[in-house]
């Protein structure tokens, strides 16, 4: 990737030419064929303001910064593939044990369930991270970093958001755990058809 920063430089330079008038077929050209490199020439930008002005160690900076974080990548996403397979196991056992209609019969899956309860939100959490960790450090690929797309807000608005967002699914959790553990303990008697034990008593 450092060839392709200093390509960008290279564009960023033309650029602010081609801003101030100047039409040179030559400079036409020669940014037409470094134009691709623009965005890796933007990363500079967290390091120098003005591009062009950046030295070798913020190039070798840059580059560093074009490689995600790969241990946590390699990590979350073998947990976001194991929820997914725990769950499409439990699936399958739950199915069968209500095909042969022996479910309430097998302790072991009716613990496996409830144990499962946190494995969709791990598999979404892990899940986002990989894609918003791998695609680092851009926006959008090859055209704009993440440090230039930053929001315009303030400090306290961001915060003031990530507070309202954090209570509001904390909540949303709460109700879910505390839904799923009742009906889990109920168990198939939940369901009111006048088969099961509870609904007996």
């Amino acid at each position: 990737h450092e060839v392709r920063i200093r390509n960008g430089m290279l564009a960023y330079a033309e650029l602010e030419k081609l801003r101030a008038g100047d039409r040179s077929p030559e400079l036409l050209a020669s940014f037409e064929k470094n134009q691709k490199d623009l965005g890796y020439g933007l990363l500079l930008k967290k390091y120098a303001p003005n591009v062009v002005d950046a030295s070798e160690q913020n190039i070798k900076a840059a580059v560093k910064d074009t490689v995600p974080n790969v241990t946590a990548l390699f990590f979350s996403f073998r947990a976001m593939v194991a929820s997914g397979f725990l769950m499409l196991l439990l699936f399958i056992l739950a199915t069968w044990a209500v095909a042969k209609r022996n479910a309430e019969n097998k302790p072991w899956l009716l613990k496996y369930a409830l144990f499962a309860l946190p494995l969709p939100w791990i598999a979404a959490q892990t899940g986002w991270y990989v894609a918003e960790g791998g695609r680092q450090p851009w926006s959008i690929g090859e055209i704009l970093p993440t440090h230039l797309s930053t929001s315009s807000l303030s400090t306290g608005d961001v915060w003031g958001s990530i507070i309202a967002l954090a209570a509001f699914y904390t909540a949303l959790l709460i109700i879910e755990m505390y839904l799923m553990i009742k009906f889990a303990r109920l168990g198939p008697s939940s369901l009111h058809t006048g088969k099961y034990h509870f609904e007996k008593q």
